[in-house]
């Protein structure tokens, strides 16, 4: 420390030992009235809540995903990428639709001293406290005079969100099972015309099992032309041995045209064939027509039993009475006040005023040097301070000459 320095430092001891009874007076006051003050502060209580994040829901069944979706509140909405669900959820607390259901229920334009439904708004948002936490849950708190009354405007607020939860997603219920049951009408309809379709077909072709009747049919065939051409042979070899005129060639005759009106009725549609053959010439056509006709019956039957089970699963959510939003913690009624904080309103009054003491009496001593320079300035700058700090040790009252 130079020279210069510490005789800096010495005469501001000096200016402190000079004044001291002005410091500790400004001290002293500021710091007692600081007391009386936080004494006389009216106790406030801050009742807390915590939300888990809204889930994610996924089907419950196969096919059941547009009801899923629809008991999500955030479904179908296009949020902004850093947006969470949660969110969501805190936006809602702060809605009119939320906010103004407490406010008739607890009365708050008379407890808040407001006139209309803006300032209680207002009020109650200034008494609120809704954020999302670093982990994403949602934190819920008021405060208010009234310890009960906190914790129970801060559970009104999980309720009426809960509230507002079941009427949006019971709406898009009702919205979705209406669809579902209209949606289930036509495709029963269309299931309905598809088996008729397909009977139709089954009693004209005598259809039971296309694959197996086409097997059959083609294996008929097959042994009937073999045996066709075995009496061809037979015949034409007894034509040279037994001559033409002969009674069994007659025979072998007869039985070739059994043979070839088999084969005719095989090959083409006879209403009299026999019901597990078919029409072996009209078979890739047949075919054609069973596949298309047994696959719309099928694709219809796979959708009506998915829609049937989105229709009962819809009646099932639409008078479930669970709960929407997830509480971690419900508000319990605080037992220590949230504020004032009477030790640093002490400590803060008395760090400032002890500041505000030190800079008044440099501010004096800097005054009296004035004086031994400038007499003018010295009476103009006491005229402003007797004024204003005459009540301080250390400072007259004067009067401007």
């Amino acid at each position: 420390m130079t020279q210069s320095e510490s005789n800096n430092f010495w005469a501001l001891l000096e200016v402190l030992a000079k004044r001291r009874n002005m410091i500790f007076a400004v001290v002293i006051l500021a710091t007692l009235g600081a007391v009386v003050t936080a004494m006389v502060l009216p106790k406030w209580y801050r009742a807390n809540a915590l939300l888990l994040p809204p889930k994610n829901v996924a089907p419950a069944i196969s096919g059941s995903a547009e009801i899923s979706e629809a008991i999500s509140i955030t479904s179908g909405l296009n949020l902004p990428v850093l947006t969470t669900p949660t969110d969501v959820y805190a936006r809602m607390l702060k809605s009119r639709t939320v906010t103004s259901k407490l406010i008739d229920s607890y009365n708050l334009k008379d407890r808040y001293k407001t006139t209309n439904f803006e300032e209680t708004f207002d009020a109650l948002m200034y008494y609120t406290s809704i954020r999302v936490t670093e982990e994403g849950l949602l934190s819920v708190s008021v405060e208010d005079k009234d310890p009960q009354m906190a914790a129970d405007l801060t559970n009104g607020f999980i309720d009426e969100l809960d509230k507002v939860n079941k009427q949006i997603i019971s709406e898009r219920i009702a919205e979705t099972r209406d669809f579902v049951e209209s949606r289930l009408n036509q495709v029963k309809q269309e299931l309905d015309s598809s088996r008729f379709a397909l009977e139709e077909f089954q009693v004209k072709f005598k259809t039971v099992d296309f694959d197996e009747q086409t097997r059959l049919a083609v294996e008929q065939a097959v042994q009937l032309k073999i045996k066709l051409a075995e009496l061809d042979l037979k015949y034409k070899m007894n034509q040279i041995t037994l001559g033409k005129e002969n009674a069994e060639l007659v025979k072998i005759e007869q039985e070739r045209d059994i043979i070839k009106r088999q084969l005719s009725e095989l090959e083409t549609i006879n209403p009299d064939s026999s019901f597990f053959s078919l029409p072996v010439a009209e078979i890739p056509k047949l075919k054609g027509q069973y596949e298309i006709l047994y696959s719309r019956v099928k694709v219809a039957e796979a959708l009506y039993k998915v829609l049937l089970q989105q229709n009962e699963q819809a009646k099932m959510k639409e008078f479930e009475k669970m709960p929407t939003i997830s509480v971690l913690d419900h508000a319990q009624v605080p037992e220590i006040k949230s504020r004032p904080k009477r030790t640093l309103i002490v400590l803060g009054t008395f760090s400032v005023s002890f500041i505000f003491a030190l800079f008044l009496a440099l501010l004096l001593e800097y005054f009296v040097k004035l004086k031994e320079k400038n007499i003018d300035d010295y009476n103009r700058a006491m005229f402003f301070l007797s004024r204003y700090f005459g009540w301080l040790p250390g400072v007259k009252k004067s009067e401007q000459k």
